[in-house]
């Protein structure tokens, strides 16, 4: 078996090291630049990478990768498609080795996005019969080929990115995504958050209640995050009443995950509505199943689900219940100090 990491690059030189570390295993590593002017090239070639000079113009994403995935030796099984901010855990070969088999087209993997959510990625490909679509949050598609995937739950890439390179021209490539397919509910999904983020509030809920109403819109957990994006913009424009209607749609999408529970718990810690802020709250803390999708939110995972039933309850009097919650709050999270505060006053009600 051969395998090649590919990627794309630009400015990246303080990842170069890092990247090629962990790919070290491939057959070859080849590495399209798009215009560097910093010693990216030059530190790929030192490190033994196969690096090509592209000029994307207009640029979008999908052009870039298809350019670069064209270079990669006609001999090469599997195909690792990378980001330089991006790095394989140790042992990754070995387990492609594991799992692919002679007629497998794509692999799915584990994949750390960082800020502790983990999903399920699918750019592990063969070498023929995929094509980049989109330009922007760009995907490989199946071109004239019979499909076959097989699947790992092991880790296999980690994002660790700069924090501070700027998104800028996501929101123009989206623009473009849409004008080129406006019935793709993903695409339409992914430009409403990208309005959320711009702070374009009423613009992100008209988008994403279209994405919502195409008929590709169908699983239910971007169902459930659109109505959560709708439900924040609502809350930035002080229509907390909006919010938590859209919260409940949110629910009623994917009511065994853990965070739009959290949401309306958090809009009803808002309105002062304790009782169905503890509501909502039991209901997060009952799901124990985590799944490995990219709308995971970290956040109900931790201490807020507690600390927001330990609130409530000690707002309906239910003193022991807060100091139940209280203490598991302190135990996710004791460093905090108003969280060891609310402990101490629900220790000393249960106590009176």
């Amino acid at each position: 078996m051969k395998i090649a990491v590919y990627a794309i690059a630009k400015n990246e030189s303080q990842f170069v090291q890092r990247f090629v570390a962990s790919a070290h295993e491939a057959d070859t590593i080849v590495v399209a630049d798009t215009g560097s002017t910093d010693n990216t090239v030059a530190l790929l070639k030192a490190a033994g990478c196969v690096v090509h000079h592209i000029n994307i113009n207009p640029w979008r994403f999908d052009d870039a990768r298809n350019a670069v995935l064209a270079l990669l030796p006609t001999d090469i099984d599997v195909c690792v498609s990378l980001d330089l901010d991006e790095v394989l855990v140790g042992g990754w070969r070995e387990e492609i080795e594991r799992v692919w088999k002679s007629n497998t087209t794509r692999m799915f993997y584990g994949y750390d996005w960082g800020s502790g959510v983990v999903f399920q990625r699918e750019k592990f490909h063969a070498r023929k019969g995929y094509r980049w679509r989109n330009a922007c949050h760009e995907l490989p598609v199946v071109d004239r080929i019979q499909e076959v995937c097989v699947h790992t739950d092991t880790l296999l890439v980690v994002h660790k990115p700069d924090e501070s390179k700027p998104r800028s021209q996501y929101l123009d490539l989206l623009r473009v995504a849409i004008t080129e397919d406006p019935q793709d509910s993903s695409i339409a999904f992914y430009y409403g958050r990208e309005l959320y983020f711009y702070g374009n509030w009423q613009q992100s809920i008209n988008e994403c209640l279209r994405a919502l109403a195409l008929p590709g819109c169908t699983w239910e957990h971007e169902r459930c995050y659109a109505y959560r994006i709708i439900g924040k913009c609502y809350q930035e424009m002080g229509r907390w009443d909006d919010a938590l209607k859209s919260y409940r749609l949110a629910c009623i999408e994917a009511p065994n995950t853990r965070e739009p529970w959290h949401a309306i718990a958090k809009c009803c810690y808002e309105l002062k509505r304790w009782t169905e802020c503890l509501g909502a709250c039991l209901n997060c803390l009952s799901i124990t199943q985590r799944l490995l999708i990219y709308t995971c939110d970290p956040e109900p995972w931790g201490w807020s689900p507690h600390d927001l039933a330990s609130i409530a309850a000690y707002n309906l009097g239910m003193y022991e219940l807060a100091n139940e919650h209280a203490k598991k709050a302190v135990e996710l999270e004791p460093a905090d100090l108003r969280l060891r505060q609310n402990l101490e006053f629900c220790q000393q009600k249960v106590a009176a």
